[in-house]
C-alpha cells in the first residue's frame, strides 16, 4: 500500500500565437471524496474560467510540479508546501506572459 500524497498539484499551460503564454497553477490538500466527486478538480476548473482549457489540465506529482514550475512559485508558497501542517492550505495563481 502506498502513502497518499498530502497535497495535490494541478497545472495548465496554454500558448496561442499572438496571445502569449498562460499558466494556471494550484496546490491543495488531498482530501478523500465521500461521494465520488473530485471537488478540488472542479474548483480548479472554475478557476480556469472556460472549458476550452480543460483538456490541458495536468494532475501532477509534487516532484513534477516543483521541477517544472519552481521559478513561478513564490518562496512563501514553497515553504507552505513543505510544512504540511496547514489543514486547508490552497494556493492558486494565473500568470500570463504577453510577447507582443
Amino acid at each position: 500500500m502506498t502513502e497518499k500524497p498530502f497535497y495535490r498539484f494541478f497545472a495548465v499551460e496554454y500558448f496561442a500565437t499572438g496571445e502569449g503564454m498562460s499558466y494556471w497553477l494550484k496546490v491543495c490538500r488531498n482530501y478523500e471524496s465521500y461521494d465520488g466527486v473530485d471537488r478540488e478538480l472542479e474548483k480548479f476548473k472554475e478557476f480556469l474560467g472556460h472549458s476550452h482549457y480543460y483538456p490541458c489540465i495536468e494532475d501532477m506529482t509534487e516532484g513534477q510540479f516543483l521541477e517544472r514550475y519552481a521559478k513561478l512559485i513564490p518562496d512563501h508558497t514553497r515553504m507552505m508546501i513543505h510544512r504540511r501542517d496547514q489543514p486547508i492550505f490552497t494556493w492558486e495563481t494565473h500568470i500570463h506572459f504577453n510577447y507582443s
